[in-house]
């Protein structure tokens, strides 16, 4: 075990219950209570989850909505044709999943078991995808290393600074088995984050103290689309490292996961260049030209 990489997953935890310990009034309420736009439910012992909301996550999660046949087959086809446009440009290509809070959790969710009633989308996409068509799903590495790792936080839907090492870790042994990537270059820092599911069930600004990932690769090219309109989809910044051990570009169509939870900057401590773009459209044209290893 690397002796970094203990400490700081240590420091996280302990700063976590240190959080909780402060803030426990406001994380207490009922297992099941939802918050006033439906979207966040709470579990035990204050953990907050995503419920509902447009990607009706939770049904997902349960296997109340599924995939038909028609939608699988419309699946593989993308993935064929994304693996073939990578190929064609010289890059890897990979679609990472990132493992549901209630996947990681689901005793903090449900104490007496989940009522899940057949293969989430994402399971039957792994047993309709062939092993080499890039999904990479890394719930079952997260999961080998929750005995040490926090992994999410209690009030945020998305992955903390250890999640986002070990869904970056599943990842590059995914595209880059032959690579060897050190936690000791991983920046870290403390920062003070308003967690987006506490705040819809608590008015007042609450700010939790965190380890996080910070920017240190430059800032080379922003469009600041969120900073000036609001809007989500069509973000695009470009981070550049010329310290990185890989001078490769890497570009990255997500979302809020990838956006400003750590990924990107993650990435960023290994790669030369690292694009994000907050879509779910892949423009291999772009690749292309911006010469992309992985995308």
């Amino acid at each position: 075990m690397e002796p970094r990489l203990s400490e700081f997953l240590q420091a996280e935890r302990q700063l976590a219950l240190a959080n909780h310990q402060r803030l426990a009034a406001l994380y207490d309420r009922p297992p099941g209570s939802l918050s006033a736009d439906q979207v966040a439910i709470t579990g035990a012992d204050g953990w907050q989850f995503i419920a509902n909301g447009s990607n009706a996550w939770e049904q997902q999660y349960l296997g109340q909505v599924r995939l038909g046949d028609e939608a699988l087959g419309q699946w593989q086809a993308v993935f064929a044709r994304r693996q073939q446009a990578a190929r064609a440009i010289g890059a890897r290509f990979a679609h990472l999943v990132v493992p549901e809070k209630q996947a990681l959790l689901p005793q903090a969710r449900w104490p007496g078991g989940a009522p899940v009633q057949g293969d989430r989308p994402v399971q039957q996409l792994q047993k309709a995808l062939a092993p080499d068509a890039g999904l990479v799903y890394p719930l079952a590495h997260l999961l080998d290393e929750s005995w040490r790792a926090e992994l999410a936080f209690r009030g945020n839907s998305h992955w903390c600074a250890s999640g986002n090492w070990f869904g970056f870790e599943a990842l590059m042994r995914a595209v880059f088995p032959e690579r060897r990537f050190d936690f000791a270059r991983v920046p870290l820092a403390r920062a003070w984050w308003r967690h987006d599911l506490l705040l819809k069930y608590v008015a007042e600004p609450v700010y939790e103290s965190v380890i996080a990932i910070p920017r240190r690769a430059q800032l080379v090219y922003d469009n600041r689309l969120l900073a000036t309109t609001g809007a989500h989809v069509g973000n695009h910044y470009v981070l550049q490292n010329p310290a990185a051990p890989y001078q490769e570009a890497v570009v990255i169509f997500g979302d809020s996961y990838s956006y400003d939870c750590g990924f990107a900057d993650l990435c960023a401590a290994f790669f030369g260049q690292v694009h994000f773009v907050w879509n779910t459209v892949v423009d291999f044209r772009y690749c292309r030209q911006m010469r992309a290893s992985l995308v």
